[in-house]
């Protein structure tokens, strides 16, 4: 009993996916993202679906429905039939031919899988090589601020050898300034006062 359910879950996944590669073809839903909105659900959420990642609801195949503009046999859509198209039920084969429509629709449908399979397969390449550039660009962008600090701790390593040389030959004590800047200073807030 268990694999006959999983068997039924399996099925639906490659309706969803078949009715997925179905509207790529004769809609304006190219991608699983704008399937996704359509629908009201994620992006992943379609994406586990036609991965079969995750089972297809009762919800999932109404608002598939609703977001094709009801194209898809709803009987079709959960393995019930094998008529595709809401306008072909009322053409279903006789039951004599039931078995060579099955056969073709069932081919079909591995072909659409198949299709769908390398969809996610290439657009997960995409994110990928995304992510790749993203870490390359991040990791020159490192290296270029360690390279930055290096040279601001050099500087400030040359200030403080340049003021203990000074301070080493007297020409100003501990002040931080040199002469004239802290009179200079000191003049200013005489002024204000």
């Amino acid at each position: 009993m268990n694999k006959d359910k999983q068997a039924k879950d399996k099925t639906r996944n490659n309706i969803f996916a078949a009715a997925f590669d179905y509207l790529k073809r004769t809609t304006d839903i190219n991608t699983q993202q704008e399937l996704a909105d359509k629908m009201g659900v994620t992006k992943d959420t379609v994406s586990r679906i036609i991965t079969a990642k995750t089972k297809v609801t009762d919800d999932a195949i109404t608002k598939l429905q609703t977001a094709s503009g009801c194209i898809f046999n709803l009987q079709w859509l959960r393995g019930e039939s094998d008529v595709m198209l809401a306008a072909d039920a009322d053409k279903a084969p006789a039951a004599d031919n039931l078995h060579e429509s099955t056969h073709i629709d069932q081919s079909s449908l591995m072909n659409a899988t198949i299709a769908a399979q390398q969809t996610s397969i290439e657009s997960l390449k995409r994110e990928v090589a995304a992510k790749d550039e993203t870490i390359g660009s991040l990791k020159r962008e490192g290296a270029t601020k360690d390279e930055l600090i290096k040279s601001l701790q050099q500087q400030v390593a040359d200030l403080r050898a340049a003021l203990a040389e000074q301070q080493k030959k007297g020409n100003y004590g501990k002040y931080p300034f040199t002469p004239g800047v802290a009179d200079d200073m000191e003049q200013q807030g005489a002024a204000v006062r």
